[in-house]
C-alpha cells in the first residue's frame, strides 16, 4: 500500500499548553516505527493547539500511533485526523518548508480548508493546482479530503507575511468557481521532525501532474 498523508489536530486543555507540547514533542522525536513517519509539528495560532503531519505507511497501526505518541501525553484533550489519499505536492516548495525551524527562515504559513460544490470537485482541484505564481506566496500542496465532513480540499500555503496569505486566499482561492467556503488557520511555529528523504518521499507520493489533471 502506498503511504497516506495524515494531518492530525491535537486539542489541548487550557492552561496545560506547555506541558502537552513538551511531552508530545518528546514522544514524536523518540518515536521509532516504520508504520508512521512524523514530518513536522505545528503550533496553531488561533487555538493554541497542536498539529502533527505525518506519512502513514500502515493504516492499521495509525490508532496505536495516536494512542502511544499523542493521546498518552498529559494535557491532551482529544485528537482528530484527516487522511489524504490523493492530491498534489510541489516538491521545491516542500523543501523550502523543511527548513522552517533552522533559524534561517521564519516565513508565515497557513492551512486552508475548502468546501467545494459537489459535481465540480475535479474542476476545482485542477483550478487550485494551477493557480498563478505569486511573488509572496507558495502553494505547498493541494490534497483531497472528500471523505471528511469538515472540508473537501486542503491547501497549504507558505508566504512572506500572514497578510499576504490572507490576501491570496481572498483574491485567488475563494474566487475559484465552485468554492463554497474556506477556513484559514495560521501556523505560529514549527518543529521539523522528518529527514530530507522523508520529504522527498512525500513529494514522490503526491507528484505534480506532468500533463492534464484529474
Amino acid at each position: 500500500m502506498r503511504p497516506t498523508l495524515a494531518v492530525i489536530d491535537i486539542d489541548i486543555f487550557s492552561g496545560q499548553d506547555e506541558l502537552a507540547r513538551e511531552q508530545v514533542l518528546e514522544n514524536l522525536e523518540t518515536f521509532r516505527n516504520p508504520a508512521v513517519t512524523p514530518l513536522w509539528l505545528n503550533w496553531l495560532r488561533e487555538r493554541a493547539d497542536l498539529r502533527v503531519v505525518c506519512l502513514v505507511h500502515d493504516l492499521e497501526q495509525l490508532d496505536d500511533f495516536l494512542v502511544d505518541a499523542i493521546r498518552s501525553a498529559p494535557g491532551v484533550r482529544g485528537t482528530s485526523a484527516r487522511l489524504a489519499f490523493d492530491g498534489m505536492v510541489r516538491g521545491e516548495a516542500l523543501m523550502d518548508l523543511s527548513l522552517l525551524d533552522s533559524g534561517l527562515d521564519r516565513r508565515a504559513a497557513a492551512a486552508v480548508m475548502i468546501k467545494t460544490q459537489p459535481g465540480q470537485d475535479r474542476e476545482i482541484f485542477c483550478a487550485l493546482k494551477d493557480l498563478p505564481h505569486h511573488e509572496e506566496v507558495e502553494i505547498i500542496w493541494v490534497v483531497k479530503l472528500f471523505h471528511s465532513g469538515e472540508a473537501d480540499l486542503m491547501v497549504l500555503l507558505l508566504g512572506e507575511r500572514t497578510s499576504a496569505l490572507t490576501g491570496y486566499v481572498m483574491s485567488w482561492i475563494r474566487t475559484v468557481p465552485g468554492v463554497m467556503d474556506s477556513q484559514l488557520s495560521s501556523v505560529l511555529d514549527w518543529r521539523i521532525l522528518g529527514q530530507t528523504e522523508d520529504f522527498i518521499a512525500l513529494a514522490q507520493r503526491f507528484p505534480e501532474p506532468t500533463a492534464g489533471c484529474k
